[in-house]
């Protein structure tokens, strides 16, 4: 009975996979958005922003405007681990040091796929700031990190 001895461990083998899984972050894109680029006809008649399936995270929620970094995960929001986080650290045109944003991701990310970070406010305060580099990661609730990904200027030594 050899046979269905290696479809067990074969069965054991493959489904261990599957629960180690590995979480990536796609493709990044970066892009300043003025305010009224989110403005939907929805919007107009309800007076809420309607963001489909994009998950947008502000760091100045009381504005729209800013640098944008647009991505996916190999995962969807919605099975990403309770009390996740993406941080994002970047350089900008003006400051010498990396500054560091948190974006905790809501509960409620059913039905979303693409998520968008938005640097907005005095976060960014101008079209003309510029971005030189990014790392962004997203954590576990014990900071543990699940992925990342970065600029190529990120890693060049100072």
């Amino acid at each position: 009975m050899v046979f269905p001895k290696r479809f067990f461990f074969l069965g054991l083998m493959l489904m261990g996979n599957c629960l180690l899984a590995e979480i990536r972050i796609l493709s990044v894109t970066e892009r300043y958005f003025e305010q009224n680029d989110f403005k939907r006809v929805f919007e107009y008649f309800t007076g809420k922003e309607f963001t489909g399936t994009e998950l947008i995270l502000r760091s100045d929620h009381a504005n729209r405007s800013g640098m944008y970094f647009e991505f996916s995960l190999s995962e969807t929001p919605s099975s990403l681990p309770k009390g996740s986080a993406f941080i994002l650290h970047v350089y900008r045109s003006g400051s010498l040091d990396p500054k560091t944003y948190p974006f905790k991701i809501p509960e409620d990310t059913e039905e979303k796929k693409d998520i968008l970070i938005g640097l907005t406010g005095e976060d960014w305060p101008s079209k003309k700031t510029r971005l030189i580099a990014w790392k962004l990661e997203l954590r576990s609730s014990d900071q543990r990190i699940l992925a990342q990904k970065q600029s190529f200027l990120w890693e060049h030594e100072k």
